[in-house]
């Protein structure tokens, strides 16, 4: 478990530095965060099902539903670089403990929702977290501009270094604290309610949340923002009742 949680440290400081200190190599991204953290926290052939549907699932809804059309990505209200490997860790930290006790024939469906909502409410409670980052390396710049009048090139240098470990140190302990927070919810909550999670009410919750996903991509890319909480209602909607339709009328 230490060892799982240092991997996920280090992947975590180094999403934060790929899209907070301008590396732009694009591993940030939801969807390659996710499928990162899957393979580094491969449980096994045991557990074969995990290696590839669930990251991938976790990943594209989370990629999906986070997905913005405005640049640079810190000017987002919430933390999306490190979603992705939070989710996919919490979807394996639970499937590892509880795929016996909570054994819901949908092949892994369950664990793609739990894992896109913990990275869901990873990235609603990042954002004010990883703010502190932005704004106390935006309290450097005076430093920066002073330490340059002074010609004092080597004090300027340490600066900017001591920036980029406080963006690695913030993302890697905001990966490790929201990852082991929500497994311990997941793994609190969901053995409480296995006897109602049935096959259709986690394919009614992956409908949803695809539908929604769907839609905030569509307007984020193609409409723009205004009333994006409204069309993704609606998409979750149609998702649903395009669902019940195809299985008769019954949701």
């Amino acid at each position: 478990m230490l060892a799982e949680f240092a991997i996920l440290a280090f992947l975590g400081g180094s999403l934060a530095l790929d899209r907070g200190a301008g590396i732009g190599l694009m591993i940030h991204q939801p969807l390659v965060a996710a499928c990162l953290a899957g393979s580094l926290l491969n449980p096994g052939p045991a557990l074969e099902l995990w290696a590839l549907r669930i990251p991938l699932g976790v990943g594209a809804l989370l990629q999906l539903l986070l997905t913005d059309a405005s640049l640079p990505a810190a000017q987002r209200p919430y933390e999306s670089s490190t979603a992705g490997a939070v989710g996919a860790a919490v979807a394996h930290f639970a499937m590892s403990r509880l795929h016996g006790e909570i054994a819901v024939p949908t092949g892994g469906l369950l664990w793609v929702v739990v894992g896109t909502l913990a990275g869901l409410l990873a990235a609603l409670l990042g954002g004010p977290v990883m703010a502190l980052t932005r704004r106390h390396n935006r309290a450097d710049v005076p430093r920066i501009d002073s330490l340059a009048a002074e010609g004092r090139g080597g004090s300027i240098e340490s600066l900017y270094w001591w920036s980029v470990t406080r963006v690695l140190l913030h993302g890697a302990v905001w990966t490790v604290v929201a990852t082991a927070a929500l497994t311990g919810a997941a793994l609190f909550l969901l053995p409480r309610l296995a006897a109602r999670l049935s096959g259709d009410l986690i394919g009614f919750s992956f409908a949803g949340l695809l539908g929604a996903a769907l839609v905030a991509a569509f307007l984020a890319h193609v409409q723009g923002r205004p009333s994006g909480l409204r069309w993704a209602a609606f998409g979750a909607l149609a998702a649903l009742v395009a669902r019940a339709w195809a299985r008769g009328g019954s949701l």
